[in-house]
């Protein structure tokens, strides 16, 4: 069985398998992301940069488990720069 990872996108949260792409995580969260280059027979350049969007992983605490917010919800530590 191959692993998956949860992927929370503008609120909407879905289960995709390992390595999968940003844009086809969005597009399986019913997310709209401009891309020009996401075609099967294309390597993911992200040359002409219409895709970029936030990343962010959940913030681990000292002991390695996610730091929760009042709300209950992860905290997020986003990447300094928008991504391709």
């Amino acid at each position: 069985m191959s692993q998956t990872c949860r992927v929370t996108i503008n609120g909407r949260t879905v289960e995709v398998p390992a390595g999968t792409l940003v844009t086809d995580a969005a597009r399986a969260a019913e997310v709209h992301v401009p891309i020009f280059c996401s075609h099967g027979k294309l390597p993911p350049l992200g040359a002409c940069r219409i895709c970029v969007v936030e990343v962010g992983t959940p913030r681990l605490g000292p002991d390695k488990k996610p730091v929760l917010g009042e709300d209950g919800q992860p905290e997020i530590a986003w990447m300094p720069k928008v991504q391709t």
